[in-house]
């Protein structure tokens, strides 16, 4: 079992850095297009979270913008890749972390009132691409020979799913 696994995390490494950075660009996009529409939901029709979602984006929205601006830089001066993939490395895993967390006080706490929505498979996918960017690119190339280090966006993988199947199944018992 060791062996596939080991292989297929051996070419993770292989995915190009531009590649990379389009991606981590899209996701930021996204956080910006969701957060500063809910941001702009608060001032139109305020809700009882309005001021938990001002303050949470005056986090999340410049930390999109540095992701698009500095990938931005990095598609355009190609030298640049590494370390702004090490910076977005950081950047994803402290949000990942957090979106994480949250998914965790659901799962203890319950269901947040009101209109929610969860959407199954994105913080598996969120903390283990999240974890691997971290990896490859934010740690000095000493410790990529470590087994930790090799199989942490596996197991930052598999915990997440857990998670993320956990709030599903507390969902659909709030349904029921």
């Amino acid at each position: 079992m060791n062996g596939p696994v080991r292989t297929l995390l051996g070419k993770t490494d292989r995915i190009p850095e531009k590649a990379l950075l389009w991606v981590n660009v899209g996701l930021a996009c996204f956080v910006a297009l969701a957060h500063s529409g809910a941001l702009a939901l608060t001032y139109s029709k305020p809700t009882p979270d309005a001021e938990s979602i001002r303050q949470f984006t005056l986090i999340s929205l410049p930390l999109a913008a540095v992701v698009i601006v500095t990938a931005a830089a990095a598609l355009i001066r190609v030298e640049f890749s590494r370390r702004v993939l090490g910076i977005h490395g950081v950047i994803l895993v402290a949000a990942s972390a957090a979106v994480f967390l949250w998914a965790a006080n659901i799962l203890l706490n319950g269901i947040p009132e009101g209109k929610f929505i969860w959407s199954a498979r994105f913080l598996t996918a969120f903390v283990g691409y999240s974890v691997f960017v971290l990896c490859r690119f934010s740690l000095p190339l000493r410790f990529h020979t470590h087994a930790a280090v090799l199989y942490a966006s596996a197991i930052a993988l598999a915990v997440a799913a857990v998670l993320d199947i956990g709030v599903l199944v507390r969902l659909g018992h709030r349904a029921t």
